[in-house]
């Protein structure tokens, strides 16, 4: 049995199911007082990552699965690369709660109820099973620009709700605080840039860990 799959597999049951429970549990409380309910929830790149990379995880069960039964020899690479931009989104919502939230709000709000999960359990996981268990194939240089697609996507978003519409105008708060002092531009510049730094580690330790 090729152990590394079937941890993968078990890994990957586990996001996929942890992660619907807890979007589905936003439609009907919510126990942080950071999480907001139903399809608010979705204004944090907390749900819209974690939502990402669960999605990622079921793609690879039927891949993984046909491996375990033997008529299938390695991961396609289109699901390898969905999979490194699901982990990156979540590691940037990880170092996001452990850079900026934290301080902010404190351990217990950033850690409380199933933000433990959406904060810290579900980011690590999708991050040692892209680094030490799905390695079927290399993760090329110029694809280390799509993992930084999905938070260039809600970064603009992100803007556009903060600071053109702004909260008195029926726009989100800046819950971020990435728009602290009015320097909205520093900080995008900079999550875009840790994202892509996330990117290219984790590609070169993906890549050592490869069989190829």
């Amino acid at each position: 049995m090729n152990k590394k799959i079937f941890a993968a597999l078990l890994l990957n049951i586990a996001v996929v199911i942890a992660t619907a429970s807890i979007v589905a549990s936003y439609f009907f409380y919510s126990r942080n007082p950071l999480v907001k309910s139903g399809f608010d929830s979705f204004q944090f790149f907390t749900t819209d990552s974690n939502v990402l990379a669960a999605l990622s995880s079921l793609v690879m069960i039927p891949y993984e699965v046909q491996i375990l039964r033997g008529k299938r020899n390695k991961l396609p690479h289109a699901a390898i690369v969905f999979k490194y931009i699901g982990m990156t989104s979540v590691m940037l919502t990880f170092l996001t709660v452990m850079v900026l939230l934290m301080p902010t709000y404190g351990a217990v709000f950033t850690l409380l109820g199933t933000a433990f999960y959406m904060h810290l359990t579900g980011p690590l996981t999708a991050l040692a099973t892209f680094l030490f268990l799905e390695t079927d194939s290399k993760i090329k240089l110029p694809e280390t620009v799509l993992a930084i697609i999905p938070s260039l996507l809600y970064g603009a978003v992100y803007l556009t709700q903060v600071v053109f519409i702004g909260e008195k105008n029926g726009g989100w708060s800046d819950f971020y605080t990435f728009n602290r002092g009015g320097y909205w531009y520093i900080a995008m510049v900079v999550i875009i840039g840790v994202t892509y730094l996330i990117a290219v580690l984790t590609r070169l330790v993906h890549n050592k860990m490869t069989k190829e």
